[in-house]
């Protein structure tokens, strides 16, 4: 087949599939046509190239077999084509002709797909997106940001590893992951992206989540996690002390794989507060005595959020912060923080007399920085804050925590 029959066949059946006519709801007298013109034929309106010929012939050819109709400017054969129209009652011989599968049927095939994978997992995550899908399809809109209904593969690749991911509960690497399940170490990753995707839209809860801590609540790591830690404690693994944490006094970083080897943490009893600290420079800076400060690097997953319970469960008399950055995400950090361990955190250097003391390091408000904060405006919230958040949309400013002072 002449790259421009090709060419031309796959604009028509385009036009043919997102019209009524493909539906059969036409309610008036339609054409779908290709239009001959500058943008869509650069070379037949180029005087220089010997192109003009070869797209006659083609188009001649498909019009002598049924294909299309050749619309001649001024009613002048083999002259200028002005257009050619698709014939709606050789479209099946169309879709012959290029190989291509008609869309209502792919979307058929794409909606069973989706049905038998419905009826067979279990995943709250992956059913709610399947159900999502299979909506859009019984209405005719497009699904094509997610799925492509012409590679039923592909589909069935997609929503498999969706399900796999959800229902992981073996602490791996992502190279592990994709060498488990695709027999190769590279092709998860070429999935990561549209599968986090789908997680954030249908878990409010992983709401700004970059891609490797959402993997990361479903225990598929990038390389291992550590937690840094500072403070008079100490650690045992295995029944065995590791370390005694107070000799170092800018912290130590202790690996943290999966839940179970998350190693026994031994606070001293005179700790009255603990820290989480979102940024790893305000970690190092930070020191208050008869503390325990921990970095978590942003948002914490299912082992980190168990050291932590570890820790409440020996200290429960004492207090809670979270120290983060003046932003959505700094809040996303905290409020995700307190409902996923049940401890609670207070904001600490996150109000509104800090932000006004450093407002001249502060930077202006992005379009999804307030849309996020307008989200957050909607939850269940402290006062202190919920005000914050408000005076942040009045201002239109957000404030990094390494803009901030030392803590004491």
């Amino acid at each position: 087949m002449h790259p421009v029959e090709n060419k031309i066949l796959n604009y028509l059946l385009d036009k043919y599939e997102n019209s009524k006519l493909s539906r059969g709801e036409n309610q008036r007298a339609i054409h779908i046509a290709f239009p001959f013109n500058k943008k869509t034929m650069p070379k037949y309106f180029d005087e220089s190239s010997l192109e003009i010929e070869t797209i006659h012939a083609a188009a001649e050819q498909m019009e002598r077999k049924g294909l299309v109709a050749i619309a001649w400017k001024n009613q002048k054969p083999g002259y200028i084509i002005e257009k050619l129209v698709l014939c709606e009652d050789h479209v099946e011989e169309a879709y012959e002709r290029l190989g291509r599968k008609p869309k209502r049927e792919a979307e058929a095939r794409t909606k069973q797909i989706l049905e038998q994978f419905y009826q067979k997992t279990q995943g709250e995550i992956t059913r709610s997106f399947l159900s999502r899908m299979i909506t859009r399809l019984e209405s005719e809109q497009s699904v094509k940001e997610y799925l492509d209904i012409m590679d039923h593969r592909k589909t069935e690749q997609l929503i498999d590893t969706l399900d796999k991911v959800e229902q992981n509960r073996k602490e791996c690497y992502i190279r592990e992951f994709s060498i488990e399940h695709f027999h190769d170490s590279k092709v998860f990753e070429t999935l990561i992206p549209k599968i986090c995707k789908i997680f954030r839209e249908e878990n409010e809860e992983l709401t700004g989540f970059e891609n490797e801590e959402i993997l990361a609540e479903y225990q598929i790591y990038k390389t291992p996690g550590y937690v840094y830690m500072k403070g008079n404690v100490q650690i045992y693994s295995a029944g065995k002390q590791a370390a005694d944490i107070s000799a170092f006094p800018e912290g130590i970083a202790v690996a943290v794989g999966s839940e179970e080897d998350v190693p026994d943490i031994c606070p001293d009893q005179t700790i009255d507060k603990v820290f989480t600290i979102e940024n790893l420079t305000s970690f190092y800076r930070f020191k208050q005595e008869h503390s325990l400060v921990i970095y978590l690097g942003g948002y914490h997953n299912r082992s980190r959020r168990n050291l932590l319970m570890q820790i409440y469960q020996k200290l429960p008399d004492a207090q809670y912060y979270h120290f983060g950055d003046l932003d959505a995400g700094g809040f996303y950090i905290l409020e995700h923080l307190k409902r996923k361990t049940g401890i609670p955190f207070q904001m600490f250097q996150m109000d509104i007399e800090t932000l006004k003391k450093y407002e001249d390091y502060a930077k202006p408000l992005t379009e999804n920085d307030k849309k996020r904060l307008m989200q957050l405006e909607k939850m269940e919230l402290p006062d202190e804050e919920r005000k914050l958040i408000t005076y942040m949309l009045q201002k239109g400013i957000k404030l990094e925590q390494e803009c901030i002072s030392e803590s004491q």
